[in-house]
């Protein structure tokens, strides 16, 4: 009976097509799986999964060729395609939403995760290009390289968290740990070393090169920054350019250039060449100073005699003119000045003008008048430059105030108060009254709206407070 039963299993096993002594194909039954307990050896041939099936190990996908031309490799991986060809995914969950993208490459677990339509791209790395969807011809190399990228086209970001914040902004090339982390919708920036360009977020066509290279510039376009910490103070500024290590300027200069280690701008459409800088013709200047000095001319240089008493002084456009001396009047291209107009007495220099002095020109660092020593004076008017810049703006809804949470952290960091000039510069620079007593007054309003706010919370706590008590006594009487 048992060698009749063995016989009549064994044929219908045969009958079914599972099982023969010849077989070279093997054929689950029609609605099942086909389930290998034992070990499979295969000897000079292949194991030949056919088009659109699934290899599976302990019941999750290993293998899948599913769609045209497309080769899948971990759970998850591709399990959406549908009209897509030509892919290559590699990696738990790499490629899962992917419908009709094409020509794309992800290697890495989570890797081109949320990807469906995006074509021709390249993502390598756990997490790289995660939140792409249609973006297109974008290369992410880097555990989180691109991560937020959703539409973006042509960016490559190679480095970890290269990019990451990155959404729509496209054309950008990011290369090191960080490097534009923060940029979301900014555009066409070539950022290179670690954390250069981390907190850019809308600032286009950029260029930094060095280990945190522009590293806090925000909004800022336009702008060259190449050396570590090159720019580092830049957060708004346009069309800059900082050369060497520590070069920069100001957070918010315009068309500044510094050349030079260590080389700082005060000022917009400055020219700076080395820190305590050396002109073109060689002589010292200090940072931020502007004018024109000669190498080999000084005070104690011996003067040759020319007829006509000439002069070299400048015109009313700053241009270096041969002026001369004619009996005690200086004769330029701005006309004479008499001497009599001014006098000296008792060792001090007065002017005999009654309509006052009015001192035109630029000056040294930026100044009309500089006095050494003390300034007496009853009364001291300082213009401002039109009502906008008043900063009753802290009081308009569309004002950007930052949380308390947000100045307490940019404390710690930068040892001062934001948009306040810090120490340094204020030693380097000099104290401006008028953007001083802007900025003063701007944090006096802002500290007044947090006090109207803290006011109106503890309004509201005394109220509750009151309330409690009234329940409390409530209770107590009953």
């Amino acid at each position: 009976l048992k060698i009749m039963k063995t016989k009549i299993l064994s044929g219908l096993i045969c009958c079914l097509g599972i099982f023969s002594a010849n077989a070279q194909t093997i054929t689950a039954p029609v609605g099942q799986p086909l389930t290998i307990t034992n070990a499979v050896d295969v000897t000079g041939g292949g194991l030949n999964i056919l088009t659109d099936s699934e290899f599976k190990i302990g019941g999750k996908k290993v293998i899948s060729n599913k769609g045209t031309y497309n080769l899948f490799l971990g759970e998850g991986s591709g399990q959406a395609i549908a009209a897509g060809v030509n892919n290559s995914f590699l990696g738990a969950f790499s490629g899962l939403s992917t419908t009709s993208g094409s020509n794309s490459v992800f290697m890495g677990v989570n890797s081109g995760y949320s990807n469906t339509t995006g074509t021709n791209n390249y993502f390598i790395g756990v997490g790289a290009g995660y939140g792409n969807t249609s973006g297109n011809n974008n290369t992410f190399i880097g555990k989180q390289a691109g991560f937020s990228n959703l539409t973006a086209n042509g960016n490559m970001f190679v480095g970890t968290n290269a990019g990451y914040s990155t959404t729509t902004g496209g054309d950008n090339s990011f290369f090191g740990t960080d490097a534009g982390y923060n940029n979301t919708t900014g555009s066409s920036n070539m950022f290179f070393g670690v954390s250069a360009g981390a907190s850019n977020t809308t600032g286009s066509n950029n260029y930094f090169a060095g280990v945190a290279a522009g590293v806090i510039n925000s909004t800022g376009s336009r702008n060259i920054m190449i050396g570590g910490s090159a720019g580092a103070s830049n957060t708004t500024g346009t069309d800059n350019t900082y050369l060497g290590y520590g070069s920069g300027g100001s957070a918010a200069l315009t068309n500044a250039t510094a050349i030079g280690s260590g080389a700082a701008a005060s000022l917009s459409n400055t020219v700076v060449l080395g820190n305590a800088a050396t002109t073109i013709t060689g002589k010292g200047l200090a940072a931020g100073q502007t004018g024109l000095r000669f190498a080999n001319v000084d005070s104690g240089t011996t003067p040759i005699a020319v007829g006509g008493n000439r002069i070299l002084t400048v015109d009313g456009a700053g241009n270096v003119i041969l002026g001369s001396l004619n009996g005690g009047t200086i004769n330029s291209a701005g006309g004479p000045v008499a001497e009599s107009t001014w006098k000296n007495q008792d060792g001090y220099l007065y002017n005999n003008s009654t309509n006052g002095v009015v001192i035109n020109g630029s000056g040294l660092d930026g100044n009309s008048l500089i006095v050494k020593g003390g300034v007496l004076s009853k009364e001291v008017n300082v213009k401002v430059e039109g009502s906008e810049s008043w900063p009753d703006y802290v009081f308009k809804p569309s004002y950007k105030r930052m949380t308390l949470d947000e100045v307490e952290k940019f404390i710690n960091i930068n040892g001062h108060l934001p948009n306040v000039a810090s120490a340094t510069e204020m030693a380097t620079t000099g104290n401006n009254l008028n953007k001083t007593d802007i900025k003063l007054l701007e944090k006096v309003e802002e500290l007044t709206l947090y006090l109207l706010e803290m006011k109106k919370s503890n309004e509201a706590q005394n109220a509750e407070i009151q309330n409690l008590k009234k329940q409390v006594k409530s209770l107590r009487r009953k």
